[in-house]
C-alpha cells in the first residue's frame, strides 16, 4: 500500500472517527436531555391529574379506581387538544389542572407510579403489581400528593416513558443528520486526502527516485524543495547531504587516484635502479623466474644475457665517478631502447646488466647482444670525454636443462669471462 494511499485512508477514518464520536455524544446528550425534560413534565403534569382526582372524589378509595382514573385523563387531554375558540379565549379545563406538552391522542407517552398513603402501589405502570409495597429505593424519590394539608398518595417518577409520534420524527431528523454528517465528512476527507497527499506523494517520489540514482553510482542529486513544512525541510536536509557526500565521494576518488599513482611510484622506485632508470636485480630475479617456468611449461625458447662494461675501474680511476656514472647512464638507455617489450633488462651490480630474452633462439639472442655491443663500441664517447672509450663483454646462454633461471644466469656469467678471458669487447654463447 502506497503511502498516499494511507495517508487518505487516516484521513477519511480520523474524520469519520470524530464525526461519529461528536455527533453519537451529541445525539445521546440530546436525547437524554429531552427525555429528562419530557419526563418532568409529564411528571408534573401526572401529579397534577392525580391531585385533582383524588380533590374531586375526597380519596382514591373513594374514587372509581383505576377506570375512573383513565377516563378522567381522557377527558383532561380532550379539553387539552380541543382548538381554541375565534375570540382566542381558552376553555375552561374540567379538572381545573394544567394539561399535557402538545396535542396527543389515544395512550399518553408516560406510564407513573402511583401508592397510596401508605406506599401501597395503586398504579403500577407495568413494573409494580397492584397492591404490592412499594420498595424502600423507590420510596425516597417520591413526590406526596396533599389534599387539604394531608397526604393521600404517593408519586413515584420511576415508569415507562415513550416517546410521542412527533418526538419519534424529530429523534429521526437527528439521526438522519448524523448520517450526513459522517457522509460530508468522508466527502471532504477523501478530497483532503487527495489534495494533501497529491503534495506529500509528489515530494517523496522525487526523494525516492533520487536515492535510487544514489544507490546506482550518481550521488550529486536535487529534489525540488515545495513550502516550509517538514516535508520541504527534509528535501532541503536530502539536497544538502546530496552534495555534501558527492563532494565528499569526489574528493576521495581524487585522494584514491593520487593514492594508487604514489603507490604506482614507489613500486617503481622500488623495482629500479636510481641512476640508470632500469629494473633492479631484485626485479629481475622475480620476473626470470617467472619467464623460465613459462618457458618451460609450454616448451619455448627462452634466452638470458649477462654482460659487463669493460675495464669500468679504470674509467672511474682516469676520468672521475661522475664519467663512471654518466657510461652507466648511457650503457641503459642503448640497452632499454633496443629492446622488445617482452624483454626484460636489469642492471645487475656495479657495472654489470643482464637480459631475459623469451620466446628467444640462442642464435637470435646472441646476434642482438651482439649487435649491441657494436653499438656501444660506436657510440661518441668522446663528447663525453676525448679520451674516453667504452665497451662490453656478455655471456649469452638458452638452455632450459640448466632447470632454473639463476642456474641459467650462472652459466652464462661463466661465458662472460670467457669472454673477457679472450680479449673482451666480444659475446661469448653456449
Amino acid at each position: 500500500m502506497s503511502l498516499r494511499t494511507k495517508f487518505m485512508l487516516a484521513l477519511l477514518l480520523t474524520g469519520l472517527a470524530a464525526v461519529a464520536m461528536v455527533g453519537g455524544l451529541a445525539y445521546v446528550g440530546m436525547t437524554k436531555k429531552v427525555d429528562s425534560i419530557r419526563r418532568e413534565r409529564a411528571a408534573e403534569h401526572f401529579h397534577e391529574a392525580v391531585t385533582a382526582y383524588v380533590q374531586q372524589y375526597g380519596s382514591w378509595q373513594a374514587s372509581p379506581g383505576k377506570d375512573g382514573f383513565d377516563t378522567f385523563m381522557h377527558g383532561r387531554r380532550q379539553v387539552e387538544d380541543r382548538p381554541p375558540p375565534p375570540e382566542g379565549r381558552r376553555p375552561p379545563r374540567e379538572d381545573g389542572g394544567p394539561g399535557p406538552e402538545s396535542g396527543r391522542r389515544g395512550e399518553p407517552p408516560f406510564h407513573f407510579i402511583l401508592a397510596d398513603q401508605n406506599f401501597n402501589v395503586v398504579l403500577g405502570a407495568g413494573v409494580y403489581e397492584h397492591g404490592e409495597p412499594l420498595p424502600e429505593s423507590a420510596r425516597k424519590n417520591a413526590r406526596p400528593v396533599e389534599v387539604q394539608g394531608r397526604v393521600v398518595a404517593y408519586v413515584s417518577p420511576e415508569g415507562v416513558l415513550t416517546p410521542s409520534k412527533e418526538e419519534q420524527q424529530y429523534l429521526d431528523a437527528m439521526r438522519d443528520a448524523l448520517w450526513f454528517g459522517v457522509s460530508g465528512a468522508a466527502v471532504l476527507a477523501l478530497a483532503l486526502g487527495l489534495l494533501l497527499s497529491r503534495s506529500l506523494g509528489r515530494t517523496l517520489g522525487h526523494l525516492t527516485s533520487a536515492v535510487r540514482a544514489m544507490h546506482g553510482g550518481s550521488l550529486l542529486q536535487r529534489v525540488p524543495v515545495e513550502g516550509k513544512d517538514e516535508v520541504a525541510e527534509l528535501a532541503a536536509a536530502f539536497n544538502a547531504m546530496s552534495e555534501k557526500l558527492a563532494r565528499s565521494h569526489e574528493e576521495l576518488s581524487d585522494s584514491h587516484q593520487t593514492i594508487l599513482v604514489q603507490a604506482e611510484q614507489l613500486r617503481e622506485l622500488s623495482v629500479r635502479d636510481a641512476l640508470t632508470k632500469l629494473h633492479n636485480r631484485r626485479h629481475f630475479d622475480e620476473q626470470a623466474t617467472t619467464l623460465f617456468s613459462h618457458a618451460v611449461r609450454h616448451k619455448r625458447p627462452f634466452s638470458v644475457v649477462i654482460g659487463d662494461i669493460d675495464f669500468f675501474k679504470r674509467i672511474n680511476d682516469n676520468f672521475s665517478h661522475a664519467t663512471g656514472d654518466i657510461v652507466l647512464r648511457q650503457v641503459g638507455e642503448i640497452l632499454r631502447s633496443h629492446m622488445r617489450l617482452s624483454d626484460l633488462v636489469a642492471r645487475y651490480g656495479g657495472e654489470e646488466f643482464v637480459i631475459a630474452f623469451p620466446e628467444t633462439e640462442l642464435p637470435q639472442a646472441a646476434a642482438l647482444c651482439d649487435k649491441l655491443r657494436g653499438i656501444i663500441e660506436s657510440f661518441p664517447w668522446h663528447q663525453v670525454h676525448p679520451e674516453l672509450k667504452v665497451t662490453m663483454s656478455m655471456g649469452v646462454y638458452a638452455d632450459l636443462a640448466a632447470g632454473t633461471a639463476e642456474a641459467m644466469l650462472q652459466k652464462a656469467d661463466a661465458l662472460l669471462y670467457r669472454a673477457k678471458e679472450t680479449g673482451r669487447n666480444r659475446v661469448c654463447f653456449s
